[in-house]
């Protein structure tokens, strides 16, 4: 009998345990590779071949795992972004904190989570080539964007209900509250070598901008 076949093993003679984090970190180390690839020349020039060699494996082995580029791309956001998104959102449905205090520390969040090197090349290639890939544009909006907007109009309402804010009608508020962190996460791209950004006297100047105008 095959002493390596029993309870908790498979063919490879290990066990599952151990082949599903193996399998896991290949598939990591795919994503980490696209996104070089993808950062380097761009995503309509990018080729899985140059991924499989960004890897040091073989074409096949990409395809095992992801069977298109728009798959890697989707991959990237949801392991580079959403974990960061997601874990603001969970906090916001726990923490007691004031209206105000919530959107000073998610602001400070999104400064962190957007000028991050990873997520601030993912943001970079949206920009640059979202409107040839409107359905790569269409699932960041959908799995980041959208539930950012989200929690800044859940954290508005409580501060409405709480006297803290103002109410403000009309569209956009939330997108003008983000508004900053975007600039400063482009301006560290295209412009911080001929002017650079003092980031926490920016982020400090758009918290005191947001939250002066906000008030009730």
């Amino acid at each position: 009998m095959n002493q390596g076949a029993g309870k908790g093993a498979n063919v490879s003679g290990l066990p599952v345990s151990r082949r599903l984090q193996q399998k896991e970190a290949k598939r990591a180390a795919l994503v980490d590779a696209a996104l070089k690839v993808f950062s380097r020349v761009g995503f309509a020039a990018a080729k899985m071949d140059d991924v499989a060699e960004e890897a040091g494996v073989s074409k096949g082995t990409v395809y095992l795992y992801f069977d298109s580029k728009e798959r890697l791309f989707e991959a990237m956001v949801r392991d580079k972004m959403a974990p960061a998104l997601d874990e603001a959102v969970e906090s916001f449905t726990v923490s007691d904190s004031s209206a105000t205090e919530r959107l000073r520390q998610h602001l400070r969040s999104l400064y962190a989570r957007m000028l991050d090197g990873d997520r601030r090349q993912i943001m970079r290639l949206i920009m640059a080539e979202g409107p040839n890939f409107p359905h790569l544009a269409a699932f960041y909006h959908q799995r980041i964007l959208s539930h950012g907007q989200g929690l800044i109009r859940s954290i508005i309402s409580q501060g409405v209900a709480s006297g803290e804010f103002r109410k403000m009608e009309g569209h956009g508020l939330a997108r003008n509250i983000a508004a900053g962190a975007i600039v400063a996460a482009i301006w560290k791209l295209v412009f911080d070598h001929l002017q650079p950004i003092e980031l926490d006297s920016y982020l400090e100047t758009h918290v005191d901008l947001v939250l002066n105008g906000l008030r009730a």
